[in-house]
């Protein structure tokens, strides 16, 4: 199957989005009930959030607007003549989509299919984009957390564990981007990848009495072929887009951090981009919607651990949880209802066209 066929994935069984979904809803309830109660206490950060001014709510919600909007470039990079008002209606959303259901990114791409269909893209071209641009938001989530530990073991005076760890992080990004630009540069490296998978895979599945495939080869070849062009065309855009929108997101959290009163010397500036990043990576294992409960805790705990008290690290996470996750839902909503409306506008005014169009056509015995 390819990826500009999503049609042709077999239906996931009833019993199991069930299940899912009550999994995620106990898994939250633990966090949150559980876990979260025994390090910070709810009273105490509402008492932090109700005593902020006027001049940071505004400032708050600026830069969360401005968030928001950022979530657009990738796309535009990806996808050349994507207007910003077509890309900021499938952001909000399927941003809409991704918080509010378990599991709700899969969803959430299928909505991206036909919000972009009915933009005029194609199949191919919608396919690359999303591949391309979730490669880059994956490894900005990936690399990011080990460059801040890197960052934090230059400028914390780390232990020497900690500073193996950064080495290693940050041996492991060289190494993955090397592996990735010999791939996108040489097809004779990416079947070679491709067959030391395949015979590794294989290996495994000897013992379980399944036949050897050559899936992960095929499937990186075509890989390649869908988004090379873009790798090489639009490589540098898409990079700098995905950084800008992971910047503004750190901007947003460090706002918050300091509007709260956890201050520069309590939680140093390179602290608080460390909890976001790992945060945002704990957050980005689809337990649960939108990474409810699992970003949170890893948050809070990081927040605490470099100093922060830990209701004011709570009141942090809640505003933010209130600016990206919970507020964006209802304009998501209203962005859905907007193109619906459009997409139908559409077909109607399609439809007498196609009609006359006919009436012109001789007809033949």
């Amino acid at each position: 199957m390819t990826v500009g066929q999503p049609g042709l994935l077999e239906p996931t069984p009833r019993w199991h989005k069930v299940l899912g979904v009550a999994a995620s809803l106990v898994l939250l309830l633990l966090i949150l009930v559980e876990v979260v109660p025994k390090f910070a206490s709810y009273s105490h950060a509402w008492a932090a959030m109700t005593h902020l001014d006027a001049g940071w709510w505004a400032a708050i919600a600026g830069v969360a607007l401005v968030n928001q909007i950022s979530g657009v470039w990738p796309y535009q990079a990806a996808l050349p003549g994507l207007r910003f008002w077509d890309g900021f209606l499938e952001i909000e959303t399927t941003g809409a989509i991704a918080n509010t259901v378990p599991a709700g990114g899969a969803v959430a791409i299928g909505m991206t299919y036909k919000m972009f269909s009915s933009f005029g893209f194609s199949a191919v071209d919608i396919s690359t984009a999303i591949i391309a641009t979730g490669i880059w938001n994956f490894a900005a989530k990936l690399g990011l957390p080990l460059a801040a530990v890197a960052l934090l073991a230059i400028t914390a005076h780390p232990t020497a564990r900690v500073l193996d760890a950064a080495v290693a992080g940050v041996v492991a990004m060289v190494v993955a981007g090397v592996a990735a630009w010999l791939v996108f540069r040489f097809a004779a490296w990416t079947h070679w990848l491709g067959r030391l998978a395949d015979r590794v895979v294989n290996w495994v599945l000897h013992f379980f009495g399944k036949p050897a495939t050559d899936r992960i080869e095929r499937s990186l070849s075509e890989f390649k072929s869908q988004t090379a062009h873009i790798v090489r065309r639009r490589g540098w855009p898409l990079t700098a887009t995905t950084l800008a929108n992971q910047l503004v997101g750190f901007v947003l959290v460090l706002i918050i951090v300091r509007a709260v009163g956890i201050t520069a010397g309590q939680v140093t500036l390179v602290a608080v981009f460390t909890s976001y990043t790992i945060a945002r990576l704990a957050g980005a294992i689809p337990i649960t919607p939108g990474g409810l409960g699992t970003l949170d805790a890893a948050f809070i705990s990081l927040m605490t651990a470099f100093g922060a008290s830990s209701s004011r690290a709570l009141a942090a996470d809640l505003i933010w949880r209130l600016m990206v996750y919970v507020l964006p839902i209802i304009p998501g909503i209203v962005t859905y209802v907007i193109w619906l409306h459009r997409r139908d506008r559409i077909a109607r005014n399609a439809a007498p066209l196609d009609v006359g169009q006919a009436r012109d056509v001789p007809l033949t015995p």
